[in-house]
């Protein structure tokens, strides 16, 4: 027998591909009655390496993710699901944020949109997927966009 995580956390970052995660939370949310728990996390570091950020910039990071929370939160409230716990985290390493998160909630699962059709975009966009799926305790739900290019992945059928 199968069980469903009783919590379901999403690591929402404002992009498509985490409104696509975040619908499908929502739907896995919906159809096994598990609670919903959504993490944002915003990149603590500076552009420029070796310059620590100053108070001003990390409470503007702050007032934008609370902010960006309490609209995710009214937009799935709205639709008929209420997250249980919305989590804001100043970060140098994203992936590593959403895994502490994860394991602090106990959660059994964890959704995330998947960045560029290849490794080489996913790198350059900040893909957190594969960080997740390698580290967490929990099972990752990688959600993609459906519009992936195939013609390059194709293998010719086999002849007989």
């Amino acid at each position: 027998m199968v069980s469903f995580p009783t919590l379901v956390l999403v690591a929402d970052d404002g992009s498509p591909e985490s409104d696509r995660a975040v619908e499908a939370a929502a739907r896995v949310t919906e159809s096994t009655g598990s609670r919903l728990a959504l993490v944002h996390v915003k990149a603590h570091s500076p552009s420029v390496t070796g310059v620590t950020a100053v108070p001003a910039q990390e409470e503007n990071l702050r007032a934008q993710g609370e902010a960006f929370l309490r609209r995710r939160h009214d937009q799935l409230a709205d639709r008929g699901v209420t997250p249980v716990r919305t989590e804001l985290r100043l970060s140098r390493r994203p992936e590593r944020s959403v895994v502490r998160v994860a394991e602090e909630l106990d959660a059994g699962l964890i959704v995330v949109g998947v960045r560029g059709g290849r490794p080489g975009q996913r790198m350059v966009l900040g893909d957190l997927s594969l960080p997740l799926a390698r580290d967490a305790h929990c099972s990752v739900l990688v959600v993609r966009d459906g519009l992936t290019e195939a013609a390059g992945h194709t293998a010719a059928p086999e002849q007989g």
